[in-house]
């Protein structure tokens, strides 16, 4: 079978001779098979002989099954013919022509054959039955596969034509959705999407409601139901927008029917006409503004101060506006056409009709003055503007024009004229240099005393040529500050040595120029005066050089003053320096004599007065120091630092804990600011009025004393503030004198050398020192220092 099988393929007429090499070995291997199969179940039988007299053909069946089941019907014909002649040979006598008939032998071969034989056929038809079988499902195979390629094809087809649907769909200036029975969504175009701001996906499968609302949704309710009901329906209505604004639609719905006629959805198209609404509103309005207009235009016309008149196309005027026939007492019949052209001048008329004209053909405006009569019949001069009345369309309709009158102008015009040739008279004639130039500052006019003066001419002084009449050490000064002035459009003064060309020498003169502004503000022009101010200039030198030798002189005076106030600081010094040595010698008698006595020897009366001289002795000694010190700021070199005044502040205050024990102070030190000077001479002048301070307010059960300060552009300013007893500022001019106070001894111990110091050092920084006070309620000391200080000696 399984050559009849090949036999039946067409062969290639063009294969090669390796081809069927390898048809003839498959061939040879089939045949092999069955000749093996046979060999093996003799083998077999012959090894089980013992066993198998009674059937030595069971095998030799397996052996044709074998060949028949892989390889086809021929080699199972030739295992069945070889199983047949190895039975008769190895198992039966060799069949004799004697024997031929004898059918013991016979019988069992045939019936083997024939046995073998069906075998074989049914093993053939179930192959061929399997090869059918595998043809079918190889068919079947194929067949699904054209059909998944066919269905894949539809399917893509199907992909391409909603793709080109879509694209169609999302191209289209309208929205598109579908609507089933539902009302709910089934799909929508881009357009859609972008009117309600939400994907397709989001409004798949939603009710109508819940897109575009339930107020909305009320609006179309009735035409859903109408189409739903199978009616196609057209309408405009109003639809919320994305925004939160509602845009004005025409809408189409169109049923969607099946075969059975039930209704599945409906398409809906919808156009936004929002636009198509606001133009025609747009229009309405325009068209009422218009009507508005003209109306106004008329009343406005006819109301306004100036002649107002308009022509057509044909250069015919065919209105005047009331204040126009009231001002020539014409009618409006009268004025029609050209009739208006009776009421100009003689003289005018032919130069306005000419510049009307010119005008009028090139549809340009125009501007002309001319005398028009008066109902009065007086000539007054108007001013006439006319511009070309065009639609938005730029169609020419004609002209639009108005006329002022400028009779009082005109007139205004001579008499400035007049003004003006008087003025230049007055400058012609002025022993001054007057000049005026243009915006950036050149020279336009010069009278004549300038020409006198420089003997420059106009020509040659125009623009910048006067710089020429300048001295030359002068000139980049006086340009310099011209052009500020200019650029910065102010005024200027600035002393100038003009060259005079009588004698070629140069005197002083003081210029002043300031600019002239029309009624916008807008310079327009710069006028100025040279004033010859040289004798003054001479007197200001001869009075410079009086002052020049008045402060040597002062100077003189100051330096023997210096010397004379140092001999003094020297003595006081001296002075001060040889009483302290009787002043000890007196203080340790004393207490001698208080210790050798101090128990019967003296009465009381004596004792208080070895008190008192010891108390006076002390206290003189305390003079004596306070003296000293008191000389020594005044020649002790000073050495600036940069000086932190809140810790220098803090560093006095611990200084003071010894004498401010069992007292009730509260300080308030505010934040203070660095500045540069002697750190021993500034802790002197804290100490000294933070010391004031704190005694002055003994009497009070609670002190309070705040330290703090401020500043202005120059200095900065340091204060003491106390709620002491105060002092009568009556006598606040002898507060900082040596030897000066305003309190006695018996109430606050001093010496009244402590704020003669204070100033003397403030003084050597280049400060200020000053006090305020009230009596009872506390006193307040400043004191100033400079922010920059400079060094005494600089």
């Amino acid at each position: 079978m399984s050559h009849k099988v090949r036999a039946s393929e067409p062969q290639n007429i063009f294969a090669g001779g390796s081809e069927k090499n390898t048809l003839i070995r498959e061939q040879l291997l089939d045949y092999a098979i069955a000749l093996l199969s046979v060999a093996l179940a003799l083998a077999v039988t012959l090894l089980l002989n013992p066993y198998l007299t009674a059937t030595p053909a069971a095998l030799f069946f397996a052996a044709v099954m074998v060949s028949t089941w892989y390889r086809g019907l021929g080699p199972g014909l030739l295992a069945i013919v070889l199983s047949t002649l190895a039975i008769n040979y190895f198992f039966f006598k060799p069949l004799e022509p004697q024997n031929i008939t004898n059918l013991n032998r016979l019988v069992p071969l045939v019936v083997f054959m024939l046995t073998a034989g069906l075998i074989s056929s049914l093993n053939e038809s179930r192959r061929t039955a399997q090869q059918k079988a595998e043809a079918s499902l190889k068919s079947l195979q194929e067949s699904e596969a054209r059909f998944d390629r066919l269905t894949e094809a539809n399917q893509e087809a199907l992909r391409q034509r909603e793709t080109q649907l879509h694209l169609i769909t999302d191209t289209l200036p309208v929205l598109i959705s579908f609507v089933d029975s539902e009302q709910r969504y089934r799909f929508n175009n881009r357009a859609y999407q972008e009117w309600f701001g939400h994907p397709a996906a989001d409004i798949y499968g939603k009710h109508l409601w819940e897109v575009v609302g339930e107020p909305a949704y009320e609006g179309v309710r009735p035409y859903v139901e109408q189409v739903l009901a199978g009616e196609q329906v057209t309408f405009e209505s109003q639809m919320p927008y994305k925004d939160g604004d509602t845009r004005y639609i025409n809408a189409i719905f169109v049923p969607q029917v099946n075969k059975q006629g039930t209704v599945e959805g409906y398409a809906a198209l919808i156009t936004d006409i929002s636009e198509q609404q606001a133009a025609l509103r747009e229009r309405n309005q325009a068209e009422a503004a218009l009507r508005e207009s003209e109306a106004r235009f008329r009343q406005m016309a006819d109301t306004a101060p100036v002649l107002l008149w308009m022509s057509s196309t044909n250069k015919l005027c065919y209105y005047f506006n009331k204040f126009w026939l009231d001002f020539t007492g014409r009618t409006l019949e009268q004025e029609m056409g050209n009739g208006w052209a009776e009421g100009v001048h003689p003289d005018d008329f032919q130069r306005c009709l000419d510049t009307y004209v010119n005008a009028f053909n090139a549809q340009q405006k125009f501007t002309m003055e001319y005398r028009l009569k008066r109902f009065d019949g007086e000539y007054r001069w108007v001013l006439d503007t006319g511009v070309p009345y065009l639609a938005p369309t730029g169609e020419f309709f004609g002209y639009i024009g108005s006329c002022v009158d400028i009779h009082d102008r005109k007139l205004a015009q001579v008499a400035l004229h007049d003004s003006e040739e008087r003025y230049r008279i007055l400058t012609e004639v002025s022993p001054q240099a007057i000049w005026m130039g243009d915006r950036p500052g050149g020279i336009t006019y010069c009278n004549q005393y300038w020409s006198d003066y420089t003997g420059l001419t106009m020509e040659q002084t125009a623009g910048y040529g006067w710089i020429y009449a300048i001295h030359p050490d002068d000139r980049d000064r006086v340009l310099k500050t011209s052009m500020q002035a200019v650029a910065n459009a102010i005024n200027y003064e600035i002393e100038i040595r003009f060259r005079q060309v009588s004698d070629g020498s140069y005197r002083w003169h003081i210029v002043r120029g300031l600019p002239f502004r029309d009624a916008a503000g807008e310079i327009i022009k710069w006028v100025g005066i040279a004033s010859d101010i040289h004798d003054r200039k001479v007197a200001e030198a001869a009075l410079l050089q009086l002052n020049e030798m008045l402060e040597q002189r002062i100077q003189e005076r100051t330096l023997q003053f210096q010397a004379a106030n140092k001999e003094l600081e020297s003595f006081s010094y001296s002075v001060s320096h040889d009483l302290r040595a009787p002043l000890r010698h007196i203080a340790g008698f004393i207490e001698l004599l208080q210790k050798r006595h101090s128990s019967t020897s003296l009465d009381e009366i004596s004792q208080r007065y070895l008190g008192i001289i010891a108390q006076t002795a002390k206290q003189a000694g305390i003079l004596i120091d306070e003296l000293l010190t008191f000389s020594r700021m005044g020649r002790t070199e000073m050495r600036y630092i940069n000086l932190n005044m809140e810790q220098l502040v803090q560093e006095i205050k611990r200084d003071l804990l010894t004498e401010t024990q069992g007292r009730i102070i509260h300080w308030q030190i505010e934040s203070l600011p660095e500045v540069q000077g002697d750190p021993s001479m500034l802790r002197l002048v804290l100490r000294n009025l933070m010391g004031n301070a704190v005694k002055y307010t003994q009497t009070r059960n609670s002190a309070e004393i705040t330290v703090g300060s401020s500043d202005n552009e120059n200095e900065v300013v340091f204060f003491v503030q106390d709620n002491g007893v105060g002092f009568n500022m009556q006598y606040v001019h002898k507060l900082f004198g040596v030897f000066q106070r305003l309190h006695s001894d018996s109430q606050f111990e001093g010496t009244g050398v402590g704020l003669a110091n204070v100033q003397r050092i403030i003084h050597r920084h280049n400060g200020r020192v000053w006090a305020e006070a009230v009596v009872d309620s506390g006193a307040t000391f400043y004191f100033s220092l400079p922010k920059l200080l400079t060094k005494e000696s600089e």
